[in-house]
């Protein structure tokens, strides 16, 4: 009988590509489970820029050292004040890499295409895409739903009278950032955050819009609110720090690499209607690492679930309802018992608790604001409009 050569053995289980939150974690819990583990990242070492924030009962096992700011009350402003009565934390990014240690990870300095990365398979069993959502760059005129957000870093001091007596704002949605009393553009929110060591996060957000609102109109608004409050001009135009967001509300939007797996941005590890993407990509290293190292290969790491078809349903109407709209939905969210909250911003909610907190953001709107939210949710034109 002819005698054919096998293939040879891949020389490392795990293959991870992109060492942001979803990978690192992942490669650190894959390594501590006993598996051999490539990581291949173009800046390995550096510290990670963006202001991540999760609330505090979402940190699992991680220490308390990762924690650089503690808010224990932050609040929802619309209409009315509503404290959400949940501990929120700002993550210290160099104590929380510190937490995902990658002792035995062999690390390879690169930025890998696609095709690259799916030509790991010769050297790993599983190869896993942790890019990110847009591992090219950003897309000039992206069209894609999107998360943007323009912050600045300002002293303490100088931030109250933007936070106007709260501890923290986690969406103030009151409408000063326009000039007009009853605007009608796309809705954006103030995020006003302490950062620790006498340093406050104020930044101007769209949840999602489709092209996402451009960064000098976030500019421009969180301006024009932060002098309607009274903050001190010289402070806004020379801020301590400045911080730009942009986050692809669908992660990548295409199919991964052929053979690999996408985590965190890079697949579907994103909330498709608030966006948050780092307690949930944590939480996703180290049940994937677990299931990894007893053997099995998912065919993907966020399988598609019932609860995604509620939350691709919440992302048309944040596209497409209008400014009174919004206001009334997040109004109603604010009036939602704490677990409907939970259940509606966690990325880990099942389809019941899910819909028992859209349900219960519905019938809590005025019945206009409910006629505005089934129009922009179906789809259906504003009464009165002429189709072209």
């Amino acid at each position: 009988m002819p005698v054919t050569d096998s293939p040879p053995t891949p020389a490392h289980d795990v293959a991870v590509v992109g060492l942001g939150p979803a990978g690192r974690a992942l490669a650190s819990r894959c390594a501590a489970r006993g598996l051999s583990v490539l990581a291949v990242d173009p800046r390995p070492d550096a510290v990670w820029s963006p202001t991540y924030g999760v609330w505090e009962d979402e940190l699992g096992g991680l220490p308390s050292s990762v924690v650089r700011w503690r808010v224990s009350d932050p609040q929802i402003r619309v209409h009315g004040v509503h404290p959400l009565r949940r501990p929120y934390v700002v993550l210290d990014n160099v104590a929380l890499q510190a937490a995902l240690p990658l002792d035995g990870v062999e690390v390879r300095r690169a930025r890998l295409d696609d095709a690259e990365v799916a030509a790991l398979r010769s050297e790993a069993r599983v190869v896993v895409d942790a890019r990110g959502a847009r591992p090219g760059g950003p897309a000039p005129d992206d069209p894609a739903p999107a998360q943007t957000a323009y912050g600045i870093v300002v002293p303490a001091e100088a931030s109250a009278p933007a936070l106007q007596g709260a501890e923290a704002l986690l969406m103030d949605w009151r409408t000063d950032w326009s000039p007009d009393p009853r605007p009608t553009a796309t809705p954006t929110f103030l995020y006003a955050i302490p950062l620790g060591l006498g340093e406050v996060l104020l930044e101007e957000t769209c949840l999602a819009a489709a092209p996402g609102v451009p960064v000098e109109e976030l500019k421009q608004r969180l301006r024009r609110r932060l002098l309607a409050r009274g903050v001190d001009p010289g402070v806004v135009d020379h801020p301590l720090g400045r911080e730009v967001v942009r986050i692809p509300m669908r992660g990548r939007d295409r199919p991964p690499p052929a053979g690999t797996l996408a985590v965190g941005t890079a697949g579907r590890g994103g909330h498709l209607v608030t966006g948050y993407s780092v307690a949930h990509s944590l939480a996703r290293g180290e049940s994937l690492a677990r299931t990894l190292a007893e053997g099995g290969r998912p065919q993907r790491a966020d399988p598609t679930g019932p609860a995604d078809l509620f939350r691709e349903a919440g992302l048309r109407a944040l596209l497409r309802l209008d400014t009174a709209g919004t206001l009334a939905l997040f109004e109603a969210f604010g009036q939602l018992p704490p677990q409907r909250q939970r259940d509606f911003m966690s990325r880990d909610s099942g389809a019941g608790g899910l819909a028992r907190a859209m349900w219960g953001m519905f019938s809590g709107m005025p019945w206009a604001a409910r006629a505005e939210l089934v129009r922009a949710t179906l789809g259906w034109p504003r009464p009165g409009s002429v189709r072209g």
